[in-house]
Formats: C-alpha cells, sequence, structure tokens
C-alpha cells in the first residue's frame, strides 16, 4: 500500500509542472511589450512576419493569428522560443514570467473579435 501511495505521490509531482505549464496565463500587456521588445524585428509589429527578413533568411512567417501558429501548446512555444526552431534562434536572456505573458500576446492575436 505504502509503493502505491508513493508512487501515486511521485507520478503527481511529474505530472503536475507539465499540466500546469499549459494553464498558466500571461499578462497580455507585459506580454506585447516583451513581444515588441524581442520579436517584432523578425515576426513583424502585427504578428505577420518582416517581409525583408523572410527574403534575406529565405523563411515564411506564418502570421500569429493563423491556425497553424495557434493550435500550437504553450509547452511548444516554450520549446521554440527558449530552444530555437529551425532558422529562429532561442531567445536568449528571456525569463518564464515573460515567456508567460509573450505566449499570452500570441494567443490574443488569435483571437476573433
Amino acid at each position: 500500500m505504502k509503493k502505491i501511495v508513493f508512487s501515486t505521490l511521485v507520478s503527481l509531482m511529474l505530472v503536475a509542472p507539465v499540466l500546469l505549464l499549459g494553464m498558466t496565463e500571461g499578462n497580455v500587456d507585459q506580454g506585447k511589450a516583451v513581444y515588441m521588445k524581442r520579436c517584432k524585428m523578425c515576426h513583424g509589429a502585427d504578428g505577420n512576419g518582416n517581409p525583408a527578413i523572410a527574403r534575406m533568411m529565405k523563411v515564411e512567417f506564418h502570421a500569429m493569428s493563423s491556425e497553424y501558429i495557434q493550435e500550437k501548446t504553450d509547452a511548444e512555444f516554450n520549446d521554440i522560443i527558449t530552444k530555437g526552431k529551425g532558422k529562429m534562434p532561442a531567445v536568449k536572456g528571456i525569463t518564464p514570467e515573460e515567456i508567460t505573458d509573450v505566449i499570452a500576446y500570441i494567443r490574443s492575436l488569435g483571437k476573433k473579435d
């Protein structure tokens, strides 16, 4: 019986952060400020990508409001921001709270009025 309780507690401790990562809510306004400072050069102020950077890097930017971007999980965004993906390098010197806020801002771009 003790082994089952111990195993259950260990499992919860391992799974809880993953579940919470997907449920955290960031501050959209603070996320926008971080995005404008750290992301807009490449991804554009409106989230549609910077055409000059896209040509130079030979990449296609998906609009942040697109289904392709919005269907990503918060964990995927976190990985892309912290580890980079493709030609996008990891964003250095960004805090976990700032990442959560940026994700909240990106999510806000996908909301239809």
